[in-house]
């Protein structure tokens, strides 16, 4: 009898063990998933909330489109104004983009006489030679000013003096054959004759600063956009003030006019307009800068 009760104390205890020990794994395995559940809740939050700098999320970058000019509408711009002139009246038209496009244009290597635009091609030379270090700028030049004044009082002023040393100084011919290097064809530098798809040109490398060094090309920019009011005739002061006008005049009292302008729009846009005439005045000329700015 006494055996039995051991027995069966013995039994009793090895399921009081066995319980436990259940219990004891149940509550292990219990906190582990928990643990398990929570660490995945937070990496979930730490994925989907937008403000969590560690989140490793790459965003795929779209580059913006540059705007561009619409050549049909610019064409028929230029076509409109030129279609007014009379019989007696002369002009021949370039407009292209600052990466040398052509954007329309008419009668664009018609020969007229420069006027003062042979200056434009002048002072492009003697900025690349300063930048060369083939002459000191800040040398005594002429009247008291200094070469780098001169080259810029004959864009900014179309000083004549300043111009003519320049222009005699560097070579006509040597000008004329490095011009040519440049796809610049049909300028005369000797005899002064130029087309307006030359001008057009060398316009845009003055836009891009090509040949130039940054501080030639800024000089030069300024000296185009501030001058004063004789010369903002024409092109400029057809464009409204939300544009940027960089211009070159030429004229021969009342028979040629010629612009050669730069313009720049608040996009960051240039836009190069070569315009010869003869015969046809400022005036007639200013409004052919409404109609370009009117395609814009």
């Amino acid at each position: 009898m006494r055996r039995q009760k051991l027995t069966v104390v013995a039994v009793l205890s090895v399921c009081i063990c066995v319980a436990i020990i259940a219990f004891v794994i149940y509550q292990l395995t219990a906190n582990t998933g928990k643990n398990t559940g929570a660490s995945e809740m937070q990496n979930t939050q730490s994925t989907d909330d937008p403000d969590n700098n560690s989140a490793d999320i790459s965003v795929p970058t779209v580059e913006a489109q540059k705007p561009t000019f619409d050549n049909e509408k610019l064409q028929t711009a230029v076509d409109t104004w030129y279609g007014s002139l009379t019989a007696d009246e002369k002009a021949s038209i370039v407009l292209a983009g600052d990466d040398g496009s052509m954007l329309a244009s008419v009668n664009q290597d018609a020969s007229y006489f420069t006027a003062s635009l042979y200056k434009l091609f002048v002072a492009y030379e003697a900025y690349r030679a300063l930048d060369a270090g083939s002459y000191d700028g800040n040398e005594g030049y002429l009247n008291g000013s200094t070469r780098s004044e001169c080259v810029d009082l004959m864009i900014r002023e179309s000083n004549s003096p300043c111009g003519e040393k320049w222009w005699n100084e560097l070579g006509k011919q040597t000008i004329q054959d490095q011009l040519k290097t440049y796809g610049i064809e049909h300028t005369d530098m000797v005899g002064l004759k130029t087309t307006a798809k030359d001008t057009a040109t060398i316009l845009t490398r003055i836009a891009k600063g090509e040949g130039l060094s940054e501080e030639s090309q800024a000089k030069y920019l300024d000296s185009m956009k501030t001058q004063p009011a004789l010369y903002r005739r024409g092109l400029p002061s057809g464009f409204s003030s939300a544009l940027i006008v960089y211009n070159k005049v030429g004229w021969k009292e009342q028979l040629e006019w010629h612009d050669a302008t730069i313009v720049e729009l608040a996009d960051g846009r240039k836009l190069v307009i070569a315009v010869l005439t003869s015969g046809v005045g400022s005036a007639r000329i200013a409004e052919l800068a409404k109609g370009i700015e009117s395609t814009f």
